[in-house]
């Protein structure tokens, strides 16, 4: 018997995100890191036209006020990475990784992921689940970096280490603030595990079904 139209369209229909409470919490989640990533974090390798054209030379010089200010602040070695403060060009580069990863993964990850929770696009789970893999990698790294940074109180520090220690007010200012992307990631990450999971075996046992199918229609 065919299922009515009005019924199908019931089954199929979109839940508003006021309905879903986690995926609103990861909507959100993923708008604030879209826009702290392209104001903040990617602001080393806008084009040089940033910083003549009108308005959005008033905008550049704003948000570089607030990255030079944290940074005196905190003495993030991501933003002294990432801004060529550095006192060898080797030292923390795979914090520019972590910044060139924000391009192909992290702001594509975070547009997609908005768009797939409001649509409830399940088929594009497996690219949050990408997402939030970069996303914890990333993250537990500049934590366990900010844990490790010797301390500026320190006075026995050779000249390198005194380069790169941190108060622990600015040890703080850079943990704090990064908790939530460490765990509303990890959250992020079991739960479209267990999505994707069930998705693909939902999808193996419809295909096994249709197996069973084609290969009754065969004997017969």
């Amino acid at each position: 018997m065919a299922q009515p139209k009005s019924a199908k369209h019931a089954s199929t229909a979109v839940k508003p995100l006021s309905s879903r409470p986690l995926d609103m919490i990861y909507y959100w989640f993923f708008a604030i890191h879209l826009v702290l990533s392209l104001a903040i974090d990617l602001l080393p390798v806008y084009p040089a036209q940033f910083q003549t054209w009108p308005v959005l030379k008033q905008v550049f010089a704003f948000f570089k006020a607030v990255v030079d200010d944290y940074t005196k602040k905190t003495n993030d070695p991501f933003m002294l990475a990432t801004w060529g403060l550095v006192q060898r060009p080797w030292e923390f580069h795979f914090m520019n990784v972590f910044m060139w990863m924000e391009v192909p993964i992290q702001i594509p990850g975070c547009i997609i992921g908005m768009y797939a929770l409001q649509k409830e696009k399940k088929a594009l789970y497996p690219v949050l689940l990408a997402y939030t893999s970069a996303a914890l990698v990333t993250t537990t790294t500049v934590i366990f970096v900010a844990f490790a940074a010797p301390s500026a109180h320190d006075k026995t520090l050779d000249p390198v280490s005194k380069f790169y220690a941190m108060t622990e007010e600015g040890r703080w200012s850079i943990i704090y603030p990064t908790i939530p992307y460490l765990v509303i990631p990890a959250i992020m990450w079991v739960d479209m595990m267990v999505r994707t999971t069930s998705l693909v075996k939902a999808g193996a046992k419809a295909q096994n079904a249709v197996i069973r199918i084609e290969n009754g229609k065969k004997l017969h």
